[in-house]
């Protein structure tokens, strides 16, 4: 492309995104401001596509619409840090507190947990590597490397992910988590049995199809893996439960100072996800407010308020 094409080019660009600005600062204004009390409320409903919602409800209004800024944006340091830290946008500092640590590990596992049941995952992956191949304990090189095969695989197949790291016991890394059906996948001629720990290779076809009939599944590679080996096992039962349980994964190592790793700066990684869950918000009377079997509640001190968690099948 010529120099002066080029420059016609970004020149048009720029009044494009001017012009686009514009539009949104208009509906803005013909929106208007809304009161604090119109915009702010006590719960949170998620509803997510495997038939259920879920309802988190705080003793006072903590959770803000999107698409608005308090006006007391200059408020006491006190305040807004109470009233991020459970919105979700408190962000920690250069030292923080094993407070702070636990809420972003909390909020880490709810985005995961978000991402994996929204967006169709087929698959529960364990990805190794080979130190023949990739240096296990240098997470800048890991994450490198990582990136660049899940950016190639979301663009060239449609991958969707979510990866949390994990160390073995010597420290090197490897990754559980989710992957839609997007990626290629071989058997492995193995099965995961409800006996035992790890695969087992059938002795015939006779026994596979023996300890198939007696719960075992069918473990997977991922031939495009380029550093290590992989296993994939397709999703069955309650989905939920499966994603709560690759969540224990997050934080689960210790740092020096005894509280959660973030393990390579990141907590997960994910790509390709481009659903979540609905979200609405109510007001309700947290006093008089009756409680669904299986509900739980706990005290956010730093946020001045007591929360209650629900699920209900729709």
């Amino acid at each position: 492309m010529a120099f002066e094409n080029y420059r016609q080019f970004r020149s048009e660009q720029h009044e494009a995104a001017q012009a686009a600005s514009l539009r949104k600062l208009a509906a803005s204004m013909q929106q208007g401001p809304k009161l604090e009390g119109e915009i702010r409320h006590n719960q949170r409903i998620k509803e997510y596509p495997q038939g259920f919602v879920e309802v988190l409800t705080a003793s006072r209004p903590i959770f803000w619409e999107p698409g608005y800024e308090p006006s007391d944006k200059w408020a006491p340091e006190s305040r807004r840090t109470a009233d991020r830290a459970t919105s979700g946008e408190a962000a920690i500092s250069s030292e923080p507190s094993p407070e702070n640590i636990a809420r972003a590990v909390r909020r880490a596992k709810q985005k995961l947990r978000d991402l994996a049941l929204c967006n169709e995952m087929r698959y529960f992956v364990t990805l190794t590597l080979d130190p023949k191949l990739i240096d296990r304990y240098d997470m800048r090189e890991i994450t490198r490397r990582l990136n660049a095969w899940c950016s190639n695989q979301v663009q060239r197949c449609g991958l969707a992910y979510v990866l949390v790291p994990e160390r073995h016991q010597d420290g090197a890394v490897h990754f559980h988590g989710f992957v839609n059906g997007a990626v290629e996948v071989v058997d492995s001629g193995t099965l995961s049995v409800p006996w035992d720990k790890k695969p087992r290779r059938p002795a015939d076809e006779a026994q596979r199809a023996e300890w198939l009939a007696k719960g075992g599944k069918v473990v997977y590679n991922l031939p495009a893996w380029p550093l290590g080996f992989t296993t994939a096992i397709e999703l069955y039962g309650d989905p939920v439960a499966a994603v709560n349980y690759c969540c224990k994964y997050v934080g689960k190592q210790q740092g020096p100072k005894a509280t959660p790793e973030k393990i390579g700066g990141r907590w997960f990684y994910h790509g390709g996800c481009k659903a979540g869950p609905v979200v609405r918000y109510a007001d309700v009377d947290f006093d008089n407010m009756p409680l669904m079997d299986g509900a739980f509640a706990w005290e956010v001190p730093a946020a001045g308020a007591i929360f209650v968690k629900e699920r209900v099948n729709l």
